[in-house]
């Protein structure tokens, strides 16, 4: 059995080394394929110095979209054996979990995919600073998190089936997931100029992809998220909202949006009372945000 990647980055200079040590680390790749999407800065350079795992460098300029990534997947399609899996990856994702280990869980069950769960890191209000030092590890410079999203990311391959985006958001049939899921440390904000570009970037793009809807604020500052909302990270991860978090009073932002708190009640990460926020009627979400 042999792990492949995919990778599809831009302007990830900053973070690009950290991500692909942890994948050096956690992964046990017998080659990532990487994609440059028209970087400005030195994205491309940094990965060719991965040249252990990272097969090739190559330069794309077209719109990034969901689909993008499984059309670069496949056509790599040559080199995949029955037996093999494949992984969809993210620049400003690091493995947090021995990737082989959840293979080899998910061949004892029958499955054929592996989801993520990922440890979302923000800015808050106790951040020393909004800057970003690439030789200093981020897991120590940005500190609050929340485990809230997860998608699938890891595949059996299947030689008689060709993954696209749509089946793989539907969960079409053929897709049996495992029961373990992959837990990854996600970087989204990093310094102020690095978010003001990644949100530029992503809203530019939404109107080719689609993929973006959910990033409608400009001004990077309404990224941060109250740090009472939010996890600190003390090197082991906990799963769940905060104790005594109240749905009720804490306003709409971007670690606590509807799609995030139904793929943790999904997931059986809120309590019984945390699920009630989801039937609760407009009168008693009013009434229980006053008292």
């Amino acid at each position: 059995m042999n792990l492949y990647g995919i990778l599809i980055a831009k302007d990830e200079g900053d973070i690009i080394e950290q991500t692909l040590l942890s994948l050096r680390q956690f992964g046990g790749f017998k080659k990532i394929f990487f994609y440059d999407n028209g970087s400005s800065d030195n994205t491309a350079e940094i990965a060719k110095k991965f040249n252990d795992i990272v097969a090739s460098v190559n330069i794309i300029n077209q719109p990034y979209s969901d689909s993008l990534k499984y059309q670069l997947l496949y056509k790599h399609k040559e080199e995949y054996q029955l037996g093999d899996w494949l992984a969809i990856l993210d620049a400003d994702e690091l493995y947090a979990e021995q990737v082989l280990d959840k293979i080899v869980a998910a061949e004892k069950e029958g499955s054929n995919y592996i989801e993520s769960r990922s440890a979302q890191f923000y800015f808050t209000e106790h951040d020393e600073y909004y800057n970003f030092f690439p030789h200093i590890p981020i897991i120590e410079q940005r500190q609050h998190y929340l485990v809230n999203y997860g998608e699938p990311r890891i595949f059996k391959y299947l030689p008689n089936i060709e993954l696209t985006e749509f089946k793989v958001k539907s969960r079409f049939s053929a897709l049996k997931p495992s029961s373990e899921k992959l837990l990854v440390n996600h970087f989204q904000y990093r310094s102020v100029k690095q978010t003001q570009h990644r949100i530029d970037i992503r809203i530019a793009n939404d109107s080719s992809s689609h993929n973006w809807g959910h990033i409608k604020d400009r001004n990077w500052k309404n990224y941060l998220v109250n740090s009472n909302w939010l996890h600190r990270f003390d090197r082991n991860h906990i799963f769940g909202l905060p104790i005594n978090t109240n749905l009720y009073k804490i306003p709409n932002n971007c670690a606590y949006t509807g799609a995030s708190l139904k793929w943790m009640s999904a997931n059986n990460y809120l309590t019984e009372q945390q699920n009630a926020f989801f039937t609760a009627s407009r009168l008693e979400r009013i009434l229980r945000k006053v008292f």
